[in-house]
């Protein structure tokens, strides 16, 4: 949109399909929505009520620049306790939630014209957290036929000498892709080959549904190479609360933390009390949400398995389907606008996560099985899927 008083860098900028949603699901009256991450479960009872004893207490104040002392103490102790890994308090940085996190990364990472690669199919807003700063994406597509995996032989042609950093995000929004251990340890390798950082994007670590559930920062022992972006959002169902952190070794800690003096300046105090009661009840709270997204995981998986020109490879994690529509003959987006006239159901174009992408839609399992239930009764009588 052009305007005389906007940066000419905004003038081209494309509305991402996942900004759009809020206008779609009021097409019609009975939308069900399946489009937008956002858990239907509200946050457990625990965090709020830490929420509110800590407001009484005073926690409605200014925390420390990085982060309440004793949230950033709880992580400390959660990562050594799950997963052998360390860090010291200056080597993290709570933010308001993940996207956050990622755009404080960027910041005080990327110089104008260094590159990030990003695996496709990719979170929606990789790109213009990465272009925002002037950076350049750089995208390694992978191939539904191969389950969306990395190839590392042909990853590696996409690093060049301005290549700084890759976004790993396992399990992957949207595919649901777990890499295997082999892979990221290959990723790894490059890695050192080449010196650059590999981002954990760690958003959906709680809802692994495979036998591989370490992450990439367990492979260091300590910050090093691997920088870890996490968010209470999904495995907690805090989307609202904004929550999320990132360790790093501390210099880029430091950076990070004067960008965000200059953003956000600290985070919600009352938001942070409630995530030192997420983590000391985790096992409890990500063990019902591990459960109940699982099965409506599968409910779709299973319901898709018995429809016409859509399929689906069975869920490795996170609360997402990645459904194959090319046989319908249309592109995603044809297929996003065709299934909310004719279901009143509403998804994600699949283009909108990359070009590995198109030929895609994305179905959330944010909502009930009877819902569900409902949604796949409405689009089963859609011709295109008789």
């Amino acid at each position: 949109m052009k305007h005389p008083y906007l940066a000419k860098r905004h003038w081209e900028y494309e509305e991402q399909s996942l900004s759009l949603t809020n206008e779609m699901v009021k097409r019609y009256d009975d939308v069900i929505d399946l489009s937008i991450g956002d858990p239907d479960y509200p946050a457990d009872k625990r965090i709020i009520e830490a929420m509110y004893e800590g407001g009484l207490q005073g926690y409605t104040r200014y925390t420390e620049f990085l982060g309440d002392e004793d949230l950033r103490q709880a992580t400390i102790d959660m990562y050594k306790e799950d997963y052998g890994y360390t860090f010291d308090k200056d080597e993290i940085l709570i933010t308001a939630g993940g996207t956050h996190a990622m755009y404080l990364l960027m910041e005080a990472i990327l110089d104008e014209g260094d590159e990030v690669i990003a695996i496709a199919p990719y979170y929606i807003y990789y790109q213009p957290q990465i272009e925002l700063v002037k950076g350049k994406i750089v995208v390694y597509n992978t191939k539904p036929e191969d389950n969306f995996d990395v190839d590392v032989n042909e990853l590696e042609k996409c690093i060049t000498s301005r290549t700084k950093a890759i976004i790993v995000n396992s399990p992957c929004n949207p595919s649901g892709k777990v890499y295997s251990e082999e892979n990221i340890k290959a990723i790894l390798a490059l890695a050192e080959k080449y010196d650059f950082l590999v981002i954990a994007d760690d958003i959906y670590g709680a809802l692994n549904y495979t036998d591989n559930k370490k992450p990439i920062c367990a492979y260091e022992g300590k910050p090093g190479r691997v920088v870890t972006l996490y968010s209470y959002s999904k495995d907690y169902s805090m989307t609202g609360l904004r929550l999320g952190h990132v360790i790093a070794e501390k210099e880029m800690i430091a950076a990070m933390r004067r960008v965000n003096e200059a953003v956000a300046f600290t985070i919600n105090s009352m938001a942070q009390r409630g995530g030192i009661a997420a983590i000391k009840n985790r096992k409890e709270i990500q063990a019902g949400l591990y459960e109940e997204y699982y099965k409506r995981e599968m409910y779709i998986y299973e319901r898709i398995q018995k429809m016409k020109n859509i399929s689906c490879n069975k869920p490795e994690g996170t609360f997402y389907i990645f459904a194959n529509i090319k046989d319908t003959g249309l592109s995603s987006m044809e297929i996003w606008d065709k299934i909310l006239d004719d279901a009143h159901v509403l998804v994600l174009p699949g283009s909108g996560f990359g070009q590995a992408g198109e030929g895609f839609i994305r179905i959330a399992a944010t909502v009930g099985i009877d819902t569900l239930e409902e949604a796949f009764n409405r689009m089963e009588k859609m011709d295109i899927f008789r």
